[in-house]
């Protein structure tokens, strides 16, 4: 088509194609509205059928698949069998046509006399009464997480082959198809990520995401069952709040601006453990739009009386730390400051710092937030 013709055709091509684009992107965000927005555009462009369509990727495998006026049954044979004998998505990828954007017929592809020669037409295409193909490129597989989709048009044997007002249609419908499909699959993946995420998250320590305002804006499963069930700590009004006098250091330590990981240690008000708290900054992507709701403070939580779950002793074997040092970092867990574990191993306040230097170099830790914050992700014991 001359670019003039585009022109001249363009204002009614848009008026045709505008009430469609709603749905259209409706369904990039909702898959389950692709049959809806998928259906008026077989009758538009005068076909009897269509599909949209990864044909290399199933929608098991991240794929789509949106038939229009076609059930499985009618392409099971092609699944089975005919797509080795696919001769417009062979010739199609012999001529490079198969470009995102381009629109293609089936006489683009091959003269009509060897299209009805061939085994895909006699065998399959002709059973189901398919005649002519009218065929827009969505995506060729070259970005991440997007496999190729076309999105294909049929005609009957009744009916006459497309022609160039059938090609501009579907020409004007691929960039909003191609974007549509494009935000479907990036979503896929980011759901697919944040599964995965969510999935190792909850295997952590109890851990709480906060906004630079202080508030929580997630808990994970550890972290929701230790805030119901704790003596100290609560959420009230969005905001983390102790309940032993110590606000004022809680609300220090989540204003902290410094870019390294800060710990602090509060006393609780009845005779159980010890808690820490590691706050861990999250660096925010410079190029991100401002969102106050965007998390930027990670606070992990130890409880002392849970100090049995983790296992110390593979801890130590793997960073090859002596048995007084292994004591050291058990006792670390059980005291928010020094001087006690220093008591209890009845030693100096020297010897401790020292040990405790020489458990940070064989670790790679930098601070003692730093250690702790390691023993916390530390496997569980098992059984």
């Amino acid at each position: 088509m001359k670019p003039a013709q585009i022109q001249q055709n363009g204002p009614t091509i848009a008026a045709q194609i505008a009430p469609l684009l709603p749905a259209i992107y409706a369904a990039a965000t909702n898959p389950a509205h692709w049959p809806e927005a998928f259906a008026p555009i077989t009758p538009l462009l005068g076909g009897n059928c269509g599909l949209i369509f990864s044909n290399q990727a199933t929608p098991e495998q991240q794929g789509i698949w949106v038939p229009c006026r076609l059930t499985y049954e009618d392409f099971r044979p092609y699944v089975e069998r005919y797509h080795a004998f696919d001769v417009w998505m062979q010739r199609g990828h012999e001529l490079g046509l198969f470009v995102p954007g381009n629109v293609v017929s089936s006489d683009d592809l091959l003269p009509r006399e060897e299209f009805l020669a061939s085994v895909f037409y006699r065998e399959f295409l002709a059973h189901a009464d398919i005649h002519d193909l009218c065929c827009g490129i969505l995506h060729d597989g070259s970005e991440p997480d997007i496999p190729i989709v076309h999105i294909s048009i049929y005609r009957s044997h009744a009916m006459p082959v497309f022609g160039s007002d059938e090609k501009a249609l579907l020409a004007a419908l691929i960039p909003h198809l191609r974007e549509a499909t494009r935000i479907g699959f990036r979503n896929g993946a980011l759901e697919r990520q944040a599964g995965m995420m969510r999935c190792a998250v909850d295997t952590l320590s109890p851990l709480l995401l906060l906004d630079k305002q202080g508030k929580v804006v997630f808990a994970n499963e550890q972290a929701q069952d230790f805030l119901e069930f704790n003596d100290t700590l609560k959420v009230i009004d969005g905001r983390l709040v102790v309940a032993s006098g110590e606000q004022a250091r809680l609300d220090a330590l989540l204003g902290d601006r410094r870019t390294e990981e800060t710990l602090l240690g509060i006393t609780r008000p009845s005779d159980k453990g010890n808690l820490w708290l590691i706050r861990v900054p999250m660096p925010l992507e410079g190029n991100a739009p401002p969102d106050a709701r965007r998390p930027a403070i990670a606070l992990m939580i130890h409880d002392a009386t849970a100090i049995d779950q983790i296992d110390l002793e593979g801890f130590a074997k793997v960073h090859d730390l002596s048995r007084a040092e292994a004591r050291i970092m058990s006792l670390l867990l059980e005291h928010t400051s020094l001087p006690p574990i220093a008591q209890a191993l009845n030693v100096t306040l020297h010897t401790v710092r020292s040990q405790l230097r020489a458990i940070r170099e064989k670790t790679g830790a930098h601070r003692q937030a730093e250690l702790i914050r390691m023993l916390m992700s530390w496997p569980k014991r098992m059984g």
